[in-house]
């Protein structure tokens, strides 16, 4: 694919991936981050990849597995591929560089072992909180689950669960 070109989503359901077929793992990293982080801090970004990079080490079919392009392109998990900034990203911006940068090198981990991260005010919707201070998320369809990490780095919050 020529510089410039442009993916159209093959399929009727957006969440088909099937144009991403045959892109490289750090092309992959770099839409989602550009996806998702584009105008975050190098941090923000890099919280992204590492979202990734837990979940890649956690090697379960509820991730989608051990690979990149596994956990990237798993149904229903990352919005931001859904979109035309992952189909069709500015490759002459910056926010694109630093996401091919952070994609390419990952750089320090800001997250911990964070599984999820949404938009900080998606997440306040999500929280329940006990009388002793405790915050529960609630992923749509399940119930609440103890935070047991969390992160905020600039407009996304990053957490992880108990059990996980």
């Amino acid at each position: 694919m020529a510089a410039g070109d442009c993916l159209t989503n093959k399929g009727s359901d957006e969440w088909d991936f099937s144009e991403f077929d045959g892109l490289d793992s750090v092309d992959l990293l770099a839409r989602l981050i550009y996806s998702e982080a584009s105008v975050e801090s190098l941090t923000g970004k890099r919280g992204v990849y590492y979202v990734v990079s837990n979940r890649k080490a956690k090697n379960s079919s509820e991730f989608g597995g051990n690979t990149v392009a596994g956990v990237v392109l798993k149904k229903s998990q990352f919005s931001g591929m859904t979109t035309n900034n992952a189909r069709c990203p500015d490759k002459d911006s910056n926010a694109w560089k630093d996401s091919l940068s952070v994609a390419s090198n990952g750089g320090t981990n800001p997250i911990g072992k964070c599984l999820w991260f949404n938009g900080n005010d998606k997440y306040k919707e999500r929280i329940t909180t006990d009388k002793d201070g405790n915050e529960f998320y609630t992923h749509p369809g399940s119930t609440a689950k103890k935070v047991v990490e969390k992160v905020v780095i600039g407009k996304h919050t990053f957490w992880r669960v108990e059990g996980y």
